[in-house]
């Protein structure tokens, strides 16, 4: 119980200072501060109407204030514009790429949600998200519905606060594999999955239209296909808005018992499983947005101030390195800083990056003024000033940054968004100090990416790189680590625009001897190979020759190197595999690092990524707390199947640790199959206190891997099922390989492990399977001894009429003894059979694993279980349709109806055209003509008046339009004034 209860006071208490929100988000009263909206690229000025997005997040920042009972709302908000809009929306422009660091991105729609909005990145209850994804239809025609501003709120309650959906409505950002079901069984019937009492609406099978009842099937449980369809008009029931926010009457998150929003704990709801059975307030009044405010007034003024931006062009980095003495120390880490830096400078900065060089021991100084970096001329002149640099003297950290901010202001343009990347191995001893200069940078807004080099290194650049945007990486100074390179390569990465990313293929360390050939190979997949650079690095090292070879007998060759030497394969390189042969010319083993990047083959198709953090930037050692390490892995918006994905951890001793990470919703990973990989570290594994660095290694196995995908021919939404996973399949992929710097974390009063303290992980899939009168069955997926790692010894089955006593008292519950499976492996499916001693009473009941040391898992989420008397859930006496006869019945069905509707839309077009054509005669009033014209009209983002009828959820749309106002998508008639529109 120990480890749940430490990792649930991290989730709440550290998700302020989490990895995923270094991005700046302040609260000046009740309002928030530093929120930033940015538009993708993939998205014209015509798609996007900025006045819609400043109204709708006015509107959205009252309903937050309402909603939140008068504690938060927006203040100030950044809309960043895409570059490669025209300039003539805005004065103003800040530098470097906003889409990273965003707390709200405006994109094309994702097909793998339906088109809805969704937040991405969601780890836990209590756990930040990483953006909030919008769509044009959310921005520009949903205000009018008066929904929008209800389901921006929703979705800020995700990714602030770590809510999760309170509806059986399938919501994640993947769909296929959501086990989220619509009912639950509670006083002899099946309730709706929903956090509210009393909500109007009915059971259908299929689609809300199909005005067919659902019936148990053999099993007992509502039949597949089952919905409950909410009347979203006629309802006056409260209920949370983490639920049904599209229903008029929920304007609230809901609370305990006794509010007016009282909680639904019964139900099966994606929140209750991973928030134990708390209410949206109960998690987010552990949060600091509400343990730092008081209620402000009802009549507060909610409109936030907008500052419209645009992103420049190029972008300003500024070099701080240390050249104080102890960089002369430790292996001459000044050799490889300067090194690195060249490389950065040569290789890896985007073109038409603007880069300075400052140094600093007791004072600072400019080694290399800015110069915009376009042609080899331009890197190779900074890359001589900076092999100048000698390394002496005390350590004045301040001084350097100070001396940079400076150098950016001397230009006279607004220097936010300009980059510092600070390299540092030592405390700072002479004044000014990390202290003396915070203010200076947070208020200039430039962005300080902080490397820290061994373990003497300050602590406090850490906490400064987190509260200007950036991040804090760390270099153990090992000879076989690639953290350093790995580091400037991902930072010049995150510097690049999207249609420049560069994409990192291989990373490693290279032992080279003389008369040994070395042999390594990298993989060109199919979304990148635009000028492949390989490059060998090896400070003070000279080697032979590297020879490169690759499909179609291709062949590159270098001549003898010193430190280091590249190989670029210029244009597009074919997929497939390529051989590098290092021979070395020393008599000694040298130690070389490799290192692969690519460009996208396509910039308008998706690509292959990786990203990695931590659930934390600091953690207090426990020996039954993990460490959570998280890895998104995709191509373009896609999430990535089946990959094997391995972090590599470096302390300060130079231990390395490998953590192999896993979708497969088990344990810590809460969602199967959405690209979000999940791992521990175990105490036991960790070797020392202090920072500890991330790398992430990705690679995607040929014929194994696969990639969700939309199907190609997608059913209309009126008549698709409630099961989403009918649109969505996978497709394998080629080989691919990508590697990413994940930056690093802190472990403070660390002790060795001397005994096993760890238990098994929470089960959170518990889950109702069959209800054959009083005899059920419940299952749920295995997990191990150390949170996923081995099999526990046993379960304990707990069984009660009362769910509190289940929940906050479960030692107080005596354990079934009969028929208690064993433990299997991790994943494995368990069952369990059990009969409900008495009829009309609700029973409650939940699991949890302990291992071989006694340890016990934390209590699963709860099931509920009744014997059903409700006479309206009738069994089905018919043997179940094939989905093949259930789409051709539907079909049949919809055939038929749709012969009717287009008899009737003839007849009444041949009306309508005769009627216009006698009073003009003019071919613009026929009614193909009108619809086409109107569809480009609304196409090309012409406004909706307010009080058009929109639905967010059946898509695509079937409108019926007179003029600019959009119709009820469920009045299946039309007048002779309206026109026909389809939105897909």
């Amino acid at each position: 119980m120990e480890l749940w209860s430490h990792v649930w006071t991290l989730c709440m208490l550290g998700c302020v200072s989490c990895f995923l929100q270094s991005k700046r988000i302040q609260l000046a009263g009740n309002g928030y501060t530093g929120v930033t909206v940015a538009i993708s690229d993939k998205l014209n000025p015509t798609e996007i109407h900025i006045h819609k997005l400043k109204e709708l997040l006015t509107t959205a920042s009252a309903q937050l204030y309402r909603s939140t009972k008068y504690h938060l709302y927006f203040k100030d908000i950044t809309i960043v514009l895409p570059r490669s809009w025209p300039n003539n929306f805005t004065k103003e422009f800040v530098s470097g790429p906003q889409l990273d660091t965003a707390h709200i991105i405006v994109e094309k729609p994702n097909p793998l949600v339906d088109n809805k909005p969704y937040v991405s990145g969601m780890t836990g209850c209590g756990q930040p998200g990483r953006y909030i994804h919008l769509e044009p239809i959310t921005v520009q025609v949903l205000p009018a519905e008066g929904l929008a501003d209800k389901i921006l709120v929703h979705h800020w309650g995700h990714f602030r606060w770590g809510l999760f959906d309170e509806h059986g409505d399938k919501e994640a950002p993947v769909l296929t594999l959501n086990r989220n079901p619509w009912f639950y069984s509670s006083e002899g019937t099946f309730k709706p999955n929903i956090c509210a009492e009393d909500i109007k609406g009915a059971n259908y099978q299929g689609y809300c239209q199909s005005a067919r009842q659902c019936l148990l099937d053999e099993s007992g449980l509502p039949e597949e296909g089952c919905k409950f369809c909410v009347d979203e008009r006629a309802n006056i029931a409260k209920g949370s808005i983490m639920g049904k926010p599209e229903i008029s009457s929920v304007v609230e998150f809901c609370d305990d018992e006794n509010s007016e929003v009282p909680h639904n704990q019964e139900a099966n709801t994606p929140h209750n499983r991973l928030c134990r059975g708390k209410s949206a307030w109960q998690i987010m009044r552990l949060h600091s947005d509400f343990k730092d405010t008081t209620p402000g007034s009802p009549t507060q003024n909610t409109v936030p101030t907008f500052r419209v931006v645009q992103q420049r062009k190029s972008q300003n980095v500024v070099l701080v390195l240390d050249k104080s003495g102890s960089m002369n120390s430790y292996d001459r880490r000044i050799n490889k800083l300067k090194e690195i830096s060249a490389n950065y400078i040569k290789n890896w900065s985007p073109n038409a990056t603007s880069i300075a060089v400052v140094t600093f021991n007791e004072t600072a100084s400019v080694t290399a003024p800015l110069t915009t970096v376009i042609s080899e001329q331009d890197r190779q002149g900074l890359v001589t000033l900076i092999n100048e640099i000698n390394a002496s003297g005390a350590t004045s950290i301040g001084a350097g940054l100070r001396k940079a901010i400076e150098l950016l202001k001397d230009g006279g343009d607004n220097i936010k968004g300009n980059e510092i990347i600070l390299v540092s191995d030592g405390a700072n001893t002479i004044l000014p100090g990390i202290d003396d200069v915070r203010e200076e940078v947070l208020r200039e807004g430039v962005i300080i990416q902080a490397v820290a080099i061994g373990r003497e290194a300050e602590e406090r650049i850490d906490k400064l790189a987190k509260d200007s945007g950036g991040f804090n990486f760390f270099y153990s100074g090992n000879d076989q680590s690639t953290a350093l390179a790995d580091i400037f390569l991902g930072i010049a990465t995150s510097s690049s625009d999207e249609g420049e990313k560069m994409y990192q293929i291989e990373s490693k360390a290279v032992n080279v001897t003389k008369g040994k050939n070395y042999t390594t190979m990298i993989t060109i997949d199919e979304t990148v190979g635009r000028d492949t650079t390989i490059l060998l690095m090896g400070s003070g090292v000279d080697f032979s020759a590297a020879t490169v070879s690759g499909p179609g007998n291709s062949l590159l060759t270098t001549g003898p190197c010193s430190d280091s030497c590249s190989l670029k394969i210029n244009g597009l390189a074919e997929v497939g595999e390529y051989v590098i042969d290092i021979s070395s010319s020393l008599d000694t083993e040298s130690i070389l690092t490799l290192t692969a990047h690519s460009y996208s083959r396509n910039p308008s198709e998706g690509v292959f990524t990786a990203s990695a953090w931590t659930s934390s930037d600091s953690f207090n050692f426990s020996p039954s707390t993990p460490i959570v390490l998280y890895a998104s892995v995709q191509k373009g918006i896609s999430p990535i199947l089946d990959a094997d994905v391995k972090m590599f951890i470096e302390d300060s001793e130079g231990h390395v640790m490998t953590v192999d990470l896993f979708d497969d919703g088990l344990g810590l990973d809460i969602t199967e199959g959405d690209g979000l990989y999940t791992g521990v570290i175990l105490p036991s594994q960790i070797k020392s206190g202090g920072r500890h660095s991330l790398k992430l290694v990705v690679t995607g196995k040929n014929g194994e891997t696969k990639i969700l995908i939309p199907k190609s021919k997608r059913k209309r939404r009126e008549i698709q099922t409630s099961d989403a996973s009918a649109d969505i399949e996978t497709e394998t992929v080629s080989a691919f390989k990508r590697v990413a710097a994940g930056g690093a974390f802190t472990i403070m009063n660390y002790k060795p492990v001397t005994e096993d303290r760890m238990p098994p992980a929470r089960i959170t899939t518990l889950r109702l399977v069959s209800s054959e009168i009083s005899s059920f069955r419940i299952s749920w997926d295995a997990v191990g001894d150390d949170v996923n790692v081995g099999n526990a010894s046993l379960y304990k089955i707990l069984m009660s009429t009362n769910y509190s006593t289940l929940l906050n008292s479960p030692e107080t519950v005596p354990p079934l003894t009969q028929n208690i499976p064993l433990p299997s492996k991790p994943g494995n499916t368990e069952v369990y059979s059990l009969s409900l001693p008495t009829a009309g009473v609700n029973y409650y009941i939940a699991v949890h694993a302990v291992d071989d040391a006694g340890n016990q898992g934390e209590v699963s989420n709860i099931v509920s279980m009744s014997v059903v008397n409700d006479q309206s859930w009738k069994r089905g006496e018919y043997k179940r349709m094939t989905s093949s006869q259930s789409i051709s019945l539907q079909g049949l069905i919809l055939s038929a109806c749709a012969a009717a509707v287009f008899v009737f839309i003839v007849i009444s077009c041949g009306c309508y055209v005769c009627s216009k054509t006698f009073k003009s005669g003019s071919r613009k009033n026929d009614f193909n003509y009108h619809r086409d014209e109107l569809s480009n009209k609304i196409l090309h983002g012409r406004d909706f008046q307010r009080g058009s009828k929109l639905n967010m959820y059946q898509l695509p749309y079937l409108y019926f339009v007179k003029g600019n106002r959009v119709r009820d998508p469920r009045i299946y008639g039309y007048k002779s004034d309206s026109y026909l529109y389809y939105i897909s």
